[in-house]
């Protein structure tokens, strides 16, 4: 599961940091008549180093940076100070030139930053403690101060320009206090393949012109949009399209006239549309239709969306008022998207369109179902959900909103929003005032970093915006994205060179890579290590492909189930085929290639399987990495929800509870749970050792599974399940909905329940407060285990899991 990788270094990330070329460099080690006064570590660009973290002693060789053409890439370089404090230490950078060649990437394409800490007083959760957490980025004049025995970050940010030939550049950050300068070797490899200007996943990251104006100095007028401006291209060269465009919208024409260059140009994903309203608030749909009209007249609508704030995150008491929307604009606007930010509930299909779930309510199966009916599904997160799940929260790690660009492309969710990158006041529970930004990290109560990934520069005497570590981690993942959808290109096209057709399933050549980070997106190892890796094995495969589409073999894994992995391996004609070192016969031919397949059943943990393809007397040897976890396929019942006394063993509050015929999975009967309206959160609860069930210590189990049915015709079933132990605490993360008519099975991993397995309460599942009575039935409560037999049913005997 998600860890808690702390900023202090642990053996593990140094061992892995000297494998990387990443590490400390000891002073002791540097070629110098006297020795520097201060230490420097290069850590991965996903670790986030407090100021006050401690800090080892270990040799560090080099930076390694690697990127495509036409993309940035970031590093860290950490100083941290000795006895004395180091009032003017100098830094710089040299050019990178190529190794073997004449080509270099000049300083004009690199710039450097120091890392400004801010205090974190108030975590936003357990999982980070207080302290002082790296965020903006300012740009470093060339010297810095570091306090006796802290440390201080450097950032280092590369662009590497389009048509640069690929290879390996060297370079030098130099620093010098005293003694001679110390010299940290740069080793930058640049990849054999090129990002698009476009990106190919949409977003939406709000900038609240109110409060750039206001950190400003007040600025107005043409300034005031000149200003915007700036914020908007600092968004989008980091891939992060802003929601509105920088330009007025009263006047329809004007905004017209002013908009059509952001819209033309290639690098804006999308942009939000200005929904008019009369003076009594309701929508002015002819002025809607009339702008819609004139974009529509020149070709500017394709990325063109709705979003009325008047109706953003609607409870089912707004849901009227969001079919009335929805349908006004639909009459204004029949081309035009219009999101909603809801996850997909059945009471809004047919009337909403588009969607933007929490990425916490994201349901992926009820997602693809709308998608392949020509829904639009995008996700956002804010101040909740917070840790396990991926956040951008000031005291969380950077890798969990890294992954979620990998997890967008293979869940295929199209877009993602955030409400805010410039909240620079405070909201204070009734309005905005003046907040300290860089000593003040609570924008919006709840979370630390929440609704800001810009700093003002006007403080600095910069017109314009201060980027933020947070800020350039999201750059980074949008880039692994054009990664991983360059991938899908290139195996499309290499498919179709082997006649394939189009029901290849290119998703299944990137599945691997996938799997090899996480389980889902609260579920991963806090490493990464791992992710650099990953992301240099496609693109390695994005390099092969462009050269010769037909230069690799294809290969798709499937998974049977949770310890078996089926490859099949696609060749042009005439190859032989072993995977780990077993010859394979061919399965299937076509025009023009041969299918070799075989499965493997593997032990839980991480694999090394290699495919050899040879042809023509020449052997290539490629290895795929797969990520295995434990199998638990057994159950152990823990309330079969068949009898008098299973109903008996649940307490309840708002809802009535009693066996039913109408719903069952495991034979006999079920039970039915009708929740009250009016209730606030209706619950039942399987509570108690010995009387719930038969044991406190579930340790031994892999997950709670329980089956659902949601009979109502048009009504989406949403609830939570919670666990409890014996000691108070709680783990109140795990949402689940079920679409209307619909039966699931719910799995939720206990390795995921942060609580101590061995002094289990109990679980809970609740609902917020309803509008209308809701029926649901369940069957089937039971612990998976890795062995069979035994029982947690109370009065029976216990089973060992």
């Amino acid at each position: 599961m998600k860890g808690k990788r702390m900023m202090a270094v642990s053996a593990a990330m140094l061992l892995a940091g000297m494998q990387l070329g990443t590490g400390w460099w000891s002073p002791a080690a540097a070629r110098a008549e006297s020795s520097p006064s201060f230490a420097v570590y290069v850590p991965t660009n996903m670790d986030k180093i407090l100021r006050d973290d401690p800090v080892p002693q270990q040799a560090a060789p080099v930076l390694q940076m690697a990127a495509a053409r036409n993309e940035y890439e970031g590093g860290q370089v950490i100083v941290h100070a000795g006895d004395q404090a180091l009032s003017r230490l100098q830094v710089s950078i040299s050019e990178l030139k190529q190794e073997g060649g004449s080509a270099k990437i000049g300083k004009d394409q690199i710039e450097l930053f120091t890392e400004h800490y801010i205090q974190v007083t108030k975590p936003t959760t357990g999982a980070y403690p207080a302290g002082w957490y790296p965020d903006a980025l300012v740009p470093l004049n060339g010297t810095l101060q570091v306090e006796a025995g802290r440390n201080q970050g450097i950032y280092v940010k590369v662009h590497v320009p389009k048509g640069l030939p690929a290879g390996n550049y060297t370079g030098e950050i130099t620093l010098h206090e005293t003694g001679n300068p110390v010299r940290i070797p740069i080793s930058f490899t640049v990849w054999d393949f090129e990002l698009t200007d476009e990106s190919h996943v949409e977003t939406a990251f709000t900038l609240w012109g109110d409060q750039v104006a206001a950190a400003h100095g007040g600025v107005e007028g043409e300034a005031y949009w000149s200003l915007l401006d700036k914020y908007y291209w600092a968004s989008v060269e980091d891939r992060l399209t802003p929601s509105y465009l920088p330009v007025p919208t009263g006047d329809v024409e004007e905004f017209v006239r002013r908009a059509e260059p952001y819209i033309k140009n290639p690098k804006v994903s999308a942009y939000r549309l200005p929904v008019y309203t009369k003076t009594d608030g309701s929508l002015d749909v002819p002025k809607i239709k009339a702008l819609v009209d004139l974009l529509r007249s020149k070709g500017l609508l394709d990325k063109a969306y709705f979003y009325p704030s008047m109706v953003d995150e609607p409870g089912p008491a707004r849901y009227p008022q969001v079919v009335s929307i929805a349908e006004q604009l639909r009459e204004a606007a029949p081309d035009v998207r219009s999101f909603n930010t809801t996850q997909p509930v059945d009471e809004l299909t047919g009337s909403v369109h588009s969607w933007v779930a929490l990425v916490n309510k994201y349901d992926e199966s009820f997602a693809h179902q709308l998608q392949a009916s020509g829904d639009h599904v995008w996700w956002y997160t804010s101040v909740v959900p917070k840790d396990p799940f991926p956040t951008y929260h000031t005291d969380d790690d950077l890798l969990g909103s890294r992954l979620l660009s990998w997890e967008q492309k293979d869940y295929g969710v199209e877009g993602t929003l955030y409400w805010s990158t410039t909240i620079f006041q405070k909201w204070n529970g009734q309005k905005y005032v003046p907040r300290d930004v860089w000593t003040d990290p609570i924008a919006f109560p709840g979370a630390n970093g929440d609704g800001y990934l810009f700093y003002p520069g006007y403080d600095l005497g910069i017109d314009g915006p201060v980027p933020t570590l947070r800020l350039e981690n999201l750059r980074e993942g949008a880039e692994d994205y054009e990664y991983l959808w360059q991938l899908e290109q290139l195996v499309k096209q290499s498919a179709a060179s082997l006649g394939l057709g189009d029901e290849f399933a290119a998703h299944d050549v990137l599945q691997p890579f996938f799997d090899e980070q996480y389980t889902n997106m609260r579920d991963y190892p806090e490493e990464p290590e791992r992710l650099l890796e990953v992301r240099k094995e496609v693109a390695g495969l994005n390099a092969q492909l462009a050269e010769d589409p037909q230069g690799i073999p294809l290969v798709t894994v499937r998974k049977p189930d949770e310890s078996s992995r089926t490859f099949s391996v696609y060749t042009a004609k005439g190859a032989q085929v072993q995977i780990d070192g077993e010859p394979l016969e061919a399965s299937d031919t076509g025009a023009g290639y041969d299918k070799f397949e075989r499965t493997l059943t593997l032990d839980p943990g991480m694999h090394e399987v290699e495919i050899a393809v040879t042809k023509n007397g020449e052997t290539r040897t490629s290895v795929r990495k797969l990520q295995v976890a434990e199998s638990n396929p057994y159950a152990t019942p823990l309330n079969e929800a068949d009898s008098e006394a299973d109903v008996s063993r649940w307490t309840k509050t708002g809802v009535t509870l009693h066996l039913t015929d109408a719903f069952s999975t495991s034979g006999g009967q079920g039970l039915q749970a009708d929740f009250a309206s009016g209730v606030k959160f209706p619950n039942i609860r399987l509570f108690g050792a010995g009387t719930g069930f038969a044991s406190a210590d579930w340790s031994s189990y892999g997950a709670l599974q329980f089956d659902v049915r949601n009979p109502n015709p048009d009504r989406t079933a949403v609830f939570y399940v919670k666990f409890h132990q014996t000691n108070g605490s709680s783990d109140d993360t795990h949402f689940v909905s079920v679409p209307a008519g619909q039966t699931r099975t719910i799995t939720v991993p206990l390795r995921e329940v942060r609580l101590d397995l061995t002094q289990m309460k109990g679980i809970e599942l609740w609902m917020f407060q309803l509008e209308q009575p809701f029926r649901l039935y369940f069957d089937s409560f039971r612990l998976t285990s890795k062995t069979p037999g035994g029982t947690m049913v109370p009065g029976s005997e216990q089973g060992a899991g």
